[in-house]
């Protein structure tokens, strides 16, 4: 993660040493995060090892959200009216996803089991960005752009889930167990591992195109509005200072 970042800024600083005469920028901004539109591949893959409740025998729903906030320094070698941008940001990123799942399962005697799990995931992946703009007619007070970046994110996270069985025998009783299981991340994967499912990247990657409008509200201060694609469906607002 290190070294990505350092290749990074150095992007940065041999574009500013070709063009001395162009414009900083420095910008905030919030975005709203969904992933669901990777639900279903989600759903399909999500395989966690869990006391009391069997993957293999019942499916697992998955909802998900979460938001971004961030710092992000640009530089237009182009200057005031310059189309291409290169960026450099320090993103905190916070996605939530709800899981739930159950089944029923019943042997040749008659005894019934009802298996439910519920559980959330927090993922945290702080990250660094490197992107590139383009601004279309950045002359225009209001204009829109287009853009792409890539960004590397620690592998934070928790993962908390409830499991309850319930076994009801064909004499009428009944027998209830409950589990409370609370994992890392990191565990997580590690998991992954012993079973021979490893995770094949030592970060969280992040991929980043986005579509947006940007309006000069007065010198040099900017409004941006964008939908974007950020392993996942993202709704950003921001302000920008150009100088």
């Amino acid at each position: 993660m290190k070294k990505i970042a350092f290749i990074s800024v150095l992007i940065i600083l041999l574009s500013i040493n070709s063009y001395p005469a162009g414009k900083w920028e420095i910008g905030f901004h919030y975005s709203s995060w969904s992933l669901n539109v990777m639900k279903s591949e989600i759903e399909k893959n999500f395989d966690p090892d869990l006391e009391l409740y069997d993957p293999a025998k019942g499916k697992f729903n998955f909802d998900s959200n979460g938001n971004n906030l961030g710092l992000d320094i640009r530089f237009f070698p182009g200057g005031k009216n310059g189309a291409f941008s290169i960026g450099m940001s320090y993103e905190r990123n916070n996605f939530k996803a709800k899981i739930n799942g159950a089944y029923t399962d019943q042997d040749n005697l008659g005894n019934r089991l009802e298996a439910e799990a519920k559980g959330t995931m927090n993922v945290y992946p702080h990250s660094f960005n490197l992107s590139f703009r383009w601004d279309l007619w950045p002359s225009s007070r209001v204009h829109p752009y287009i853009g792409i970046g890539f960004g590397i994110g620690a592998l934070n996270g928790i993962f908390k889930a409830d499991t309850k069985a319930t076994l009801y025998y064909s004499s009428g009783a009944t027998q209830t167990e409950t589990a409370y299981e609370e994992k890392t991340l990191r565990q997580v994967l590690d998991e992954m591992e012993d079973d021979g499912d490893e995770y094949p990247l030592g970060f969280f990657p992040i991929v980043h195109v986005q579509f947006g409008l940007r309006g000069e509200i007065t010198n040099n201060l900017y409004l941006l509005g964008e939908v974007a694609v950020y392993d996942g469906i993202i709704f950003r607002g921001g302000v920008a200072y150009r100088f």
